[in-house]
């Protein structure tokens, strides 16, 4: 069902010509895991995962890196870098900064890993390069993986190490797996990695053991790294992977085993114990196919999505204003919204009938304050115009426009290079949602 919206939808938008200012699903994230088998007995698989919690509910994941590196099919797309790395990085680099004289941490770093280095989209910094980098052992054997954030060829910033001088306890054996998730569900993507190294003789100590490192994004687009959060976890687990890392995190945030039970509800704010309260009272489970949580303000409360099981059910948003819940039902499934800036836009249509309803919260509300709407005037004898394309009609705010007035009008109250959406692949249950809303 969701392949024909998704194909439908790209269609739509390059008939009218509104991909570049509407709320398109090219401003989604994709999901992706890619795992490449090694020769080596001891090597284990290599992985990436992009799981912004962003996603385009029609939007599939494309197999991405590999020693060739390999571009993925999403709208956004993933690409595997080559030999000669990503974005005028280079294969060497100083750690001092690069060719545009963007700083970094300083350290010093060796070749780039092309098989672990990335295109991706982060929230709040957008499309970049996650560019990963042999230590450069000449001063010490013990030196550490670099990884840098990249865009348009400058550094925007450096992970921090497990160290100031970047040495680490063992020799570097590889980068195993890259997760890029919201993972805090704050709205800013965070990052999982998974690394390997072998004890501090070398190679022929014996095996190479495998570590986890949590690095939380924020609202200025760089990454702490959580050191005790990444000890805990992997000296937890017996089993390192990107999905016992991520359960990991999600059962352990509150201390607790992240079942949500009467002695830790009293703890609850007022606003969780009302979400906890609709979701047991409520909501309907049977039509619902998952719940998410988004984030479109800056008040540290998250509005639950409610995603129905098919398009005429569509989604449901739920926020808590003025000390209650208040639901408000979109059209059909697809939606996007702007991350703390109080901005969703409804940009869906069949049947060359299209809209574009930008919302905000407003107190109990959530309150149009702007709409959209195109397409044939009559549907069963479509026109085209000289390239084949239909002719539709279009009206903003009930008055009749050219197609660019639409896409003005609309980019004027919603950016969409800055938009997001939900995951479609990486929904909650009832009962997930709780334990989620419950821990947060």
């Amino acid at each position: 069902m969701f392949d024909k919206r998704k194909l439908r939808t790209i269609i739509m938008c390059t008939l009218t010509g509104l991909a570049i200012a509407g709320c398109s699903p090219e401003k989604v994230s994709l999901q992706t895991e890619t795992t490449e088998t090694q020769s080596a007995v001891e090597e284990k698989e290599v992985q990436i995962s992009i799981e912004q919690g962003t996603g385009d509910p029609g939007s599939q994941g494309s197999q991405g890196s590999g020693s060739q590196g390999t571009q993925g099919s999403g709208s956004q797309g993933m690409q595997g870098s080559d030999s000669q790395g990503l974005q005028g990085t280079g294969s060497q680099g100083s750690g001092q900064g690069d060719s545009s004289g963007a700083a970094t941490d300083g350290y010093s770093r060796g070749s780039l890993i092309p098989e672990q280095t990335f295109d991706v989209t982060l929230h709040p910094v957008g499309q970049v390069t996650f560019a990963s980098y042999e230590p450069d052992t000449s001063a010490n054997p013990l030196a550490d993986v670099v990884f840098l954030i990249e865009k348009n060829g400058r550094v925007l910033s450096q992970l921090p190490g497990t160290t100031a001088d970047n040495v680490g306890s063992g020799q570097f054996h590889q980068v195993e797996a890259v997760s890029f998730t919201d993972y805090n569900h704050d709205g800013y993507d965070d990052i999982i990695l998974i690394l390997s190294y072998y004890p501090d003789a070398g190679p022929q100590a014996g095996a190479p053991y495998s570590l986890i490192r949590y690095y939380t994004g924020t609202a200025d687009g760089t990454f702490a790294y959580e050191a005790e959060m990444s000890e805990t976890a992997a000296s937890a687990l017996a089993e390192i992977t990107i999905q016992t890392a991520k359960d990991f995190i999600s059962g352990g945030r509150s201390g607790t085993s992240g079942q949500g039970s009467p002695d830790t509800s009293k703890n609850l704010q007022p606003w969780q114990k009302a979400y906890t309260q609709y979701l047991l009272n409520d909501s309907d489970a049977e039509y619902q196919q998952g719940y998410t949580l988004i984030f479109m303000k800056d008040d540290g409360i998250p509005q639950i999505v409610e995603v129905g099981t098919n398009e005429a059910t569509g989604c449901r948003i739920v926020h808590y204003a003025e000390g209650k819940v208040h639901v408000t039902q979109l059209n059909r499934l697809y939606f996007s919204y702007i991350p703390h800036e109080n901005l969703l836009c409804n940009s869906e249509g069949h049947m060359d009938y299209y809209y574009d309803l930008v919302y905000r919260l407003n107190g109990a509300e959530l309150e149009l304050i702007a709409a959209g709407y195109y397409g044939a005037e009559d549907n069963s004898r479509i026109q085209l115009d000289a390239n084949g394309n239909p002719i539709y009609q279009y009206e903003w705010n009930g008055v009749k426009v050219s197609q660019d007035e639409y896409g003005r009008e609309l980019g004027k109250v919603y950016d969409s290079s800055m938009a997001v959406s939900y995951d479609y692949e990486e929904l909650y249950s009832a009962e997930e949602i709780i334990r989620v809303i419950e821990q947060y």
